[in-house]
Parts: C-alpha cells; sequence; structure tokens
C-alpha cells in the first residue's frame, strides 16, 4: 500500500469514527437526563426548547440562509423524532437504563433488514451472520438484568414503542440526506418540528416546569450540547457515506455504555451475563467494521480538510 492509499484508507474511515462518536454521546445521554429533580414531562420541555435556537447559529454560519424548502422536507423525520424522544425517555424513567437502551435498539434489526428494500443497500452475509450475533449479545444483556435496576413492563413497552418510531425515524433522514440535504439545516428543521410535538406534550402532563434550580439548568445544557448537537449531527453527517445496515449495527454499543455509566453513577447492578453479552455486542460490532465494504467516499470529501464540518459535500 502506497502513501496516497494509504492516506485515503485512513479517511475513508473518517464517517465510521464519526458513528461511533455519536453512539458514545448518545450512551452518556440517559445518565445525564436522570440527573435532574424536575419531572421527565419538565425536563422533555427545556430540552427540546434549548435546541432549535443552538442549531440556526450553526446553520446559518458564514451568511447562509435557511432553505424555504427545509421544512417541507423534514415535517415527517421531525415528527417521528418528536414522538421518538417522548417514549424513549419516559422509558428510562419508567425501567432500567440497561433495559430501556436495550430494548430501544430493536431497531437495529428493523433497519438491517429494512436497508435493501427502503434504501438499496445490500446485506452481506458476513453482515447478518454479525447481525443475529450481536442480537445474542443483547439479549444476554436483558435476561441478565433480571428485575434489578427498577426494570418494568411498561416501561419496557414504551421503549419498545421508541424502537419502532426510531426505525422510521432513521430511514426518513437516510434518504433526505442522499437526497442532498444540508446537515445543518436539517437538524435545524428536525429540532423545529419536534418543538411542536414535545412541547404541546410537556405542557399538559407537566406540573413543575417553573421548579427548575440552577443545578438542573447546568445538565439540560450538557444535554444539548454534547448528547443532542454532537450526537445527532455526527450520525446525519455519516449517514451519507455509510451504509444504513452498518451504523445501525454500531448503534447497539449504545446501551453497552448506558448500562456501565447507571452502574457506576446510580448504583444499577450489572450480572456476569449483562458483562459476557455486552462483550458479545462490541466483539460482533468490531467484525462489522472489520469486514464491511459499504463505507461509501466521494473524492470531494477525500480532499476536504475539515470533513466532520463540512455539512454540504
Amino acid at each position: 500500500m502506497n502513501l496516497v492509499s494509504g492516506a485515503r484508507a485512513r479517511i475513508a474511515a473518517v464517517p465510521v469514527l464519526a458513528v461511533f462518536i455519536a453512539v458514545f454521546a448518545w450512551g452518556i445521554g440517559p445518565l445525564l437526563f436522570l440527573a435532574p429533580t424536575i419531572s421527565i414531562n419538565s425536563i422533555l420541555f427545556y430540552r427540546v426548547l434549548f435546541w432549535p435556537p443552538l442549531l440556526y447559529l450553526i446553520a446559518c454560519r458564514g451568511g447562509r440562509k435557511i432553505n424555504k424548502k427545509l421544512f417541507r422536507s423534514v415535517w415527517l423525520p421531525g415528527v417521528l423524532f418528536g414522538v421518538s424522544t417522548i417514549f424513549g425517555f419516559t422509558a428510562i424513567t419508567e425501567t432500567s437504563v440497561a433495559n430501556a437502551t436495550i430494548i430501544g435498539n430493536v431497531s437495529t434489526a428493523m433497519v438491517l433488514f429494512a436497508a435493501p428494500k427502503f434504501l438499496n443497500e445490500k446485506i452481506s452475509r458476513w453482515q447478518v451472520v454479525l447481525a443475529f450475533t450481536s442480537f445474542a449479545g443483547v439479549v444476554a444483556i436483558v435476561v441478565g438484568a433480571g428485575n434489578t435496576g427498577g426494570s418494568s413492563l411498561f416501561g419496557d413497552f414504551l421503549a419498545l414503542i421508541n424502537a419502532l418510531t426510531w426505525t422510521f425515524y432513521f430511514i426518513s433522514s437516510k434518504r433526505r440526506r442522499i437526497d442532498g440535504v444540508d446537515t445543518w439545516q436539517f437538524l435545524y428543521g428536525v429540532s423545529v418540528i419536534q418543538v411542536l410535538v414535545v412541547v404541546p406534550y410537556s405542557l399538559i402532563t407537566s406540573d413543575d416546569i417553573l421548579q427548575i434550580t440552577l443545578r438542573d439548568l447546568g445538565f439540560l445544557i450538557a444535554m444539548t450540547l454534547f448528547s443532542g448537537t454532537i450526537g445527532h449531527s455526527f450520525m446525519l453527517w455519516a449517514q451519507k457515506y455509510v451504509d444504513a445496515s452498518v451504523s445501525s449495527l454500531i448503534l447497539l454499543l449504545g446501551p453497552v455504555i448506558s448500562s456501565i455509566g447507571a452502574w457506576l453513577v446510580y448504583g444499577q447492578n450489572i450480572s456476569v451475563m449483562q458483562v459476557v453479552g455486552g462483550a458479545v455486542v462490541l466483539a460482533s460490532l468490531a467484525g462489522v467494521v472489520r469486514l464491511s465494504s459499504a463505507v461509501k467516499i466521494s473524492r470531494e470529501v477525500l480532499s476536504t480538510a475539515d470533513p466532520l464540518l463540512n455539512s454540504n459535500p
């Protein structure tokens, strides 16, 4: 391998690295979400309101203008994302962090097998084998959890609904990114539609919105900057170059991060079976990334100095 081909191989790995960064950001998100003292619905209220102003500043950097057709393009992903937000984060408070995040990642299987039909992506035999190996690890984590950490069937059901809505969001956002919608404008549009879905729900169901403390505010800002902006923007950028069948498998790393964090921060126990399951998930993910040839990089991106910040490659 000469120097040029070696450099290109390293650059070609950047989109996959971006997916891993996004998954790490999302993995610690549930830990931040459990920290404030106000109710879950009040947290949702502030969380979704903080995000659009920040994304607007980023989307309009350098004098850029918001595309007038933006909201017509993102209304469906935005609605799905808002519904997923409600179910996903409510599940975290109704069941254990491990159960909520692991069941939520059932969407991985849904996306993997929907990719050929809806996204015209090919799935290799190795991807299917490693996918089922990953799912076996996830099952081990669920079984190993038992009734620890406050798990409940109601919370598990909410997590399953989140998985379904997230699947539709993932596919619809992937198709719009392929169509060339600017990453930051897409994210801004989705965040505005999310507000229209989540804020009315929070106002109707919450009774402590005005009881927010400075400590709560700090955690909400951390959620907005890290789990929100970094996580979703990195994933949206990478979606244009990484097959959904690959990036959705890497999402399985999220529950492992969340489960370990819940054990360290909140004392939610992790059994030996959960540790073994997590190791199986990680090994399978490494195999998917190593063996997959699905990462697609354009020559323009190969010559971009800072591709992670290039929202319109």
